[in-house]
């Protein structure tokens, strides 16, 4: 009389695995996707939101692309009416540790109407420093306040793109689509 007993038994054993495969495949997939959207969000997380009045750009350096915005004024205007662009960048030339950032002079050079001049531009602020014309990234913060500096806007993602990178070495900016 064992025998039907043991059967069911191992019919119940059979439909307890069956059900704990399908539990576990619906565990892992839950997971997988939490995972997911924790990934999503940290990387949206990470992201600023564009303001009005402010323009959405595209930052590409190498196989690296970054999100960020320029600001409303004029002088940042300027700059966006002339992305998309692709050119070099490199290290200052003077300063050192002085000046945290990439370079590029920019030609001709941005107008200044309208623009009210000077700052210490920090990590992760494009900035236009008007004496030479040198568009710049900043992957430090500037030692201190200079004059003839003007923030145009800021990126995100990691500063040490920039700093990591030494000799000429192309970016391309591009006004990114909202």
């Amino acid at each position: 009389m064992t025998q039907p007993h043991a059967s069911f038994d191992n019919s119940l054993i059979s439909l307890s695995k069956a059900k704990a495969r399908i539990l576990l495949t619906a565990v892992l997939f839950s997971v997988g996707s939490i995972a997911g959207t924790s990934a999503a969000f940290a990387q949206t997380a990470g992201t600023s939101p564009v303001a009005k009045g402010e323009t959405p750009i595209t930052i590409t350096v190498g196989d690296t692309v970054m999100t960020g915005r320029l600001n409303s004024t004029v002088m940042a205007r300027h700059l966006a009416d002339r992305l998309p662009m692709t050119v070099d960048f490199g290290d200052h030339g003077i300063g050192g540790d002085d000046f945290p950032t990439k370079v590029h002079k920019i030609q001709p050079p941005l107008p200044t109407e309208g623009t009210a001049l000077g700052g210490a531009p920090g990590v992760g602020e494009i900035a236009h420093y008007v004496p030479n014309g040198n568009l710049g990234f900043y992957y430090g913060q500037l030692a201190s306040y200079w004059p003839g500096v003007v923030s145009l806007g800021t990126f995100d993602g990691d500063p040490a793109v920039f700093a990591q990178k030494s000799g000429p070495f192309s970016v391309t900016i591009e006004v990114a689509n909202e």
